[in-house]
């Protein structure tokens, strides 16, 4: 119960830091802005967004776990900072360190849909929606073009995740094997299902056999 009411209050301060910011960025006060981020995440949480920047995706969710377990309200509130400290950084033209932050926002973002089923907290659906909007014009990492082929097949986007696989093997060499292992999971499911998501069938038997050409020639 004391974690409990614990959390809840995180969120409350939390929600209310969110709201100054938002504040002082409409007053055009980005750097305040991004002092008030730092000083909020240092108070809270002991930890500052040079810090989740500088760890790996496994180890910051570490930092934020209790119990081997990734808590869903610090991850979301790391991730919600990181967004509003990338975009504070875009208005001042520091492209360079705000797209980073955007990349790591939105796969910490699609952690909690993969490991707790979506979170209702800063309506994280729409921060999904902004992210991949602003990120869009950019080129992505492979870590980030693996979060989000993970969560549109997860979410059953099945050709935009058939999209991003293909990306995967084209810029970041990804294996045959993984492609056909993707095919089989979409074989799987039926006729609807596979429809809803974009994709046929004859889609999902020509894109298996494009997948077989490059293991045969993987194997030459």
């Amino acid at each position: 119960m004391q974690e409990r009411d614990y959390l809840m209050r995180l969120i409350q301060r939390a929600a209310q830091a969110l709201g100054t910011i938002m504040g002082l960025r409409e007053q055009k006060k980005q750097e305040q802005a991004l002092e008030e981020i730092d000083e909020f995440l240092g108070r809270e949480l002991r930890m500052r967004t040079r810090m989740a920047m500088g760890l790996s995706d496994e180890d910051l969710l570490a930092m934020l776990s209790v119990g081997g377990v990734p808590n869903p309200e610090s991850v979301g509130i790391v991730a919600a900072f990181l967004q509003e400290e990338a975009e504070l950084l875009s208005d001042l033209g520091r492209t360079e360190e705000s797209v980073p932050r955007f990349a790591k926002a939105l796969r910490l973002q699609l952690i909690l849909f993969r490991e707790n089923g979506g979170w209702s907290g800063y309506e994280a659906e729409e921060r999904v929606r902004r992210l991949l909007e602003s990120l869009a014009p950019y080129e992505w990492d492979e870590r980030t073009i693996r979060a989000v082929w993970q969560w549109r097949e997860a979410a059953g986007q099945y050709a935009e995740a058939e999209n991003l696989l293909y990306e995967l093997h084209e810029v970041h060499g990804a294996g045959a094997a993984e492609g056909l292992a993707f095919y089989d999971r979409l074989a799987a499911l039926d006729d609807d299902a596979l429809s809803a998501g974009g994709l046929s069938r004859p889609e999902l038997e020509e894109g298996r056999r494009q997948w077989s050409v490059f293991t045969n020639v993987a194997e030459k």
